[in-house]
């Protein structure tokens, strides 16, 4: 097999262009997208304590909603209306390839009646898997072993 003369003088070459710019595109986006994931877990709350808790599940679609002790609710940072609220819990609902988690980050002061209102729109919304996010607390669990 005979080798062509342009391979023999060494000027074949690969444009690593392309895929610099996909490398380059691929690194922004996962910056933005943890900088959102985080943004929905950084709102400084005092969660309420519990006695035992369960693994976090991963293989659902996660929808963060954060209520202060003021009673406004948060979706990714952004204060939003009880009327947005239903819309956008219904939007992730039909948008979702896979079932739809509604993770409740709230304040331990934060009486029903301001929880009552997420909790409605979600069984609108058709979405029945709704969770609380709170802290476990070790004090109560431990156990002294002589």
């Amino acid at each position: 097999m005979r080798t062509p003369f342009l391979l023999a003088a060494g000027s074949v070459s690969i444009n690593m262009t392309p895929m610099i710019d996909v490398v380059f595109l691929l690194i922004i986006f996962f910056l933005v997208s943890s900088h959102l994931a985080k943004q929905e877990n950084s709102v400084p709350l005092d969660l309420p304590k519990a006695v035992s808790v369960l693994p976090d599940q991963v293989e659902h679609q996660t929808m963060v909603i954060n209520v202060k002790q003021s009673g406004e609710v948060l979706i990714g940072g952004t204060s939003v209306s009880k009327q947005r609220l239903l819309e956008m819990i219904h939007r992730r609902v039909t948008q979702s390839e896979r079932q739809l988690q509604i993770r409740i980050r709230t304040d331990s002061k934060v009486t029903y009646d301001r929880i009552e209102p997420i909790l409605g729109a979600a069984a609108e919304a058709g979405c029945t898997d709704v969770v609380f996010a709170a802290f476990e607390d070790l004090a109560r669990n431990r156990v002294t072993v002589r």
